[in-house]
């Protein structure tokens, strides 16, 4: 398997190179520059006076897991973030008419030590599509600070195509969108369902630190995870997902060899060209009827619940610590039984 920059082949050929466990990266696509800046900015707003790569250093878990747990729903699904993606992919040369997208995600990682729970997780080894993706997508990420090889994630390339024992039978895409309600109370203690590898210990790791202003494209069903983050600063990345309709209708796609999860993540995606989700007929052909009372989309109007759960639980905890002569630990007070 081989990690090409800047390759010069056609949409499809390059939806094959990733679809056959290839790694690509994407340099000099002003659009990703743009997207880059304007996390930037928000950042450097969000944490004022504070550099954002030190806000650990001036924020304790359950302040951040609050700040984030607004910040987040509000970047994900502003008009500006989804315009900025929607230009990333069309400069990239998919075509718009036929490419679905989802809503760009930022994502954190802080020092070992400090949040990486909820708003804040650190994955273990996994597979996107033991979260219900399809075998279609194509996972786009960015770094918006420079990312370093102890706070990025890492890859194993050799085990693309094989099956890895892992718990993905335990997730139901439906059942997790119902918890992500509350991920932004979630500071010391997970709440959502994460599958991941049973004791994987890779041969080889791949670690690939695009600069920012550039973009790394991989497969779903790429095994990668998140590394432990040792540096003294924090991580800030964005990232998106792209389906081809062509190819999810065709059966075109990366090997599914070990997935067992319930349930299917493709309703998130919209189309580039006129903001259209895939029909419900053709999902429900290609991934079978869900049950009739499932959450099928973690949406705006959800996020926006969970932004202000995060919101109410953490003024819950800054009243009681108010009234205790001694501190109480933040993590005791936000911890929420799984």
């Amino acid at each position: 398997m081989t990690v090409f920059v800047d390759p010069d082949v056609t949409a499809d050929a390059l939806r094959e190179q990733l679809y056959a466990g290839n790694l690509v990266v994407l340099t000099g696509l002003q659009a990703v520059s743009n997207l880059a800046e304007y996390t930037r900015e928000q950042l450097t707003e969000l944490f004022r006076p504070h550099d954002p790569e030190h806000a650990h250093e001036h924020f304790d878990k359950a302040e951040m897991a609050k700040l984030l747990g607004s910040w987040k729903p509000s970047f994900i699904h502003s008009d500006r973030s989804k315009s900025l993606t929607r230009d990333i992919i069309k400069e990239a040369g998919l075509p718009a008419e036929f490419t679905h997208y989802d809503v760009p995600k930022p994502r954190t990682s802080f020092p070992v030590g400090h949040l990486t729970t909820g708003v804040a997780y650190a994955f273990p080894w996994h597979r996107d599509v033991w979260y219900s993706a399809p075998a279609q997508q194509i996972n786009w990420w960015l770094p918006v600070f420079a990312a370093r090889e102890d706070n990025s994630m890492s890859f194993d390339l050799p085990s693309f195509g094989r099956r890895v024992a892992n718990s993905s039978g335990s997730f139901d895409y439906y059942e997790n969108n119902a918890r992500r309600l509350t991920a932004a109370t979630s500071v010391t203690k997970e709440q959502q369902a994460r599958p991941g590898a049973a004791d994987h210990k890779p041969v080889h790791e791949l670690v690939v630190l695009p600069a920012p202003g550039a973009v790394l494209l991989f497969s779903g069903a790429q095994l990668h995870t998140s590394i432990p983050n040792t540096s003294g600063r924090a991580r800030y990345s964005i990232d998106f997902r792209t389906v081809d309709a062509r190819d999810l209708k065709a059966g075109r796609g990366a090997p599914l060899v070990d997935v067992q999860c319930i349930g299917t993540a493709i309703r998130d995606f919209r189309n580039v060209a006129d903001g259209r989700n895939f029909d419900e007929q053709t999902v429900t052909d290609l991934f079978g009827a869900p049950p009739p009372d499932a959450l099928l989309v973690f949406g705006e109007s959800e996020a926006e619940r969970s932004a202000k759960a995060g919101q109410a639980s953490g003024s819950s905890c800054d009243s009681l610590m108010s009234q205790q002569q001694k501190p109480v630990p933040w993590a005791g007070l936000l911890s929420v039984p799984h």
